[in-house]
């Protein structure tokens, strides 16, 4: 598979078998992801790889638990709802949605490790920086990833219990946690969006300008 159909058949995966990763894939999936782009050549990233099953498993419960409070945030309850019923509903739909996750067989855990590169007053540029260089180097491990047949979803919902998460994986309070993710077989591939993303997705010539703001192509 080449990079440009890799990228176009990526997709967000939440339902996993259990079949092990092989460490060669995982190796390989890591260094393709670790030649993404860097300012200075900072290399103010680092990897976790969780495989451990005890660890893996509690990482499951964490994001889970997470995400019933990311659920419970962005989705408003309905106007007869109560704030019980809402939270109650937001922990059913992550069950839902996320409970697979215990069956994971690998999560990869995506860390800026502060370099301190940058004067002082200019210390969050280099957050900045450094934030988007562990963007570019998890988008590298998501195409090199599907490119082996293997499934990932870019996740956040341990910021809703980072203490938690930290005291986990030993990860010091100095080290940002901007982004984890599932590694493993799918059960399938998702085809398309689902109808509500589907809705939403913007074409993109409406996000491309020529030249200046406020040319769009379409």
């Amino acid at each position: 598979m080449d990079a440009d159909e890799a990228i176009r058949l990526r997709r967000s995966v939440r339902s996993y078998t259990d079949q092990p990763v092989s460490d060669k894939d995982i190796d390989a999936i890591l260094r393709l992801a670790l030649l993404a782009p860097t300012g200075g050549m900072a290399q103010a990233w680092s990897f976790i790889v969780v495989r451990d099953q005890e660890l893996r498993e509690a990482v499951a419960e964490i994001v889970i638990r997470g995400g019933a409070k990311y659920f419970e945030t962005v989705r408003p309850a309905g106007p007869d709802v109560s704030p019980d019923e809402h939270a109650e509903w937001a922990r059913g739909y992550a069950e839902q949605v996320l409970g697979n996750y215990r069956h994971v067989p690998v999560w990869i855990v995506g860390m800026v490790v502060p370099r301190h590169a940058f004067p002082d007053d200019q210390a969050e540029w280099e957050r900045v920086a450094d934030l988007v260089s562990v963007g570019f180097a998890m988008e590298n491990l998501f195409v090199a990833a599907r490119a082996r047949g293997l499934g990932t979803v870019p996740t956040v919902f341990h910021w809703y219990a980072e203490d938690d998460f930290r005291a986990l994986l030993d990860i010091p309070a100095e080290f940002e946690i901007p982004v984890i993710t599932p590694l493993g077989y799918p059960t399938e591939f998702p085809v398309g969006l689902p109808p509500a993303m589907a809705a939403k997705r913007r074409p993109w010539r409406t996000l491309v300008h020529d030249d200046h703001w406020g040319n769009p192509r379409a």
